[in-house]
């Protein structure tokens, strides 16, 4: 009886992985929601181009950064969640190189520089609308920025100390 309880526990626990899919294909959705909005920006930037400024094309190519970097983040999350629910053999002949090479130590480096990257150029954007944009606002976006970076920099260093 007991062996049996084991042996179903076990399989039910290996097959709650499944459970990533479904996040996985909305977070698929959400990507593909973040290119549309990429074409969106670059078609207004293509369009309005002519009637731009120099900070105006700032902008424009910022938030065409900020967009792209957005995916990324999304991309590097659905690549994880990936890894979890459907490990891929080893001789795999479409399989990048590089999947698999990520261990949970260096995504979350990865995320928090990809995060702190986002709201860097947020700070920017700002800082060129920085007349019609609140002070108060800015000041807690360089707060969030600061923590961002700091917190990146501790779970590196806590990693770090683990791994010594």
């Amino acid at each position: 009886m007991g062996s049996r309880f084991n042996t179903i526990l076990r399989t039910t626990l290996r097959g709650s992985r499944w459970g990533m899919a479904p996040l996985c294909l909305g977070l698929i959705a959400a990507l593909l929601i973040v290119l549309a909005q990429f074409l969106r920006e670059l078609g207004h930037a293509v369009m309005g181009f002519p009637a731009m400024d120099g900070s105006g094309v700032i902008l424009a190519v910022l938030k065409l950064i900020d967009l792209v970097l957005v995916a990324n983040l999304v991309l590097m999350i659905i690549s994880a969640g990936v890894e979890i629910f459907l490990p891929t053999p080893t001789d795999d002949k479409e399989r990048p190189e590089w999947a698999g090479l990520i261990d949970f130590a260096g995504l979350k480096v990865k995320l928090f520089a990809a995060i702190s990257a986002i709201a860097a150029i947020d700070m920017l954007e700002s800082f060129i609308n920085v007349g019609p944009a609140d002070k108060s606002g800015v000041l807690w976006e360089i707060a969030m920025l600061l923590a961002f970076a700091v917190a990146g920099v501790l779970l590196a260093w806590m990693d770090r100390l683990a791994g010594h």
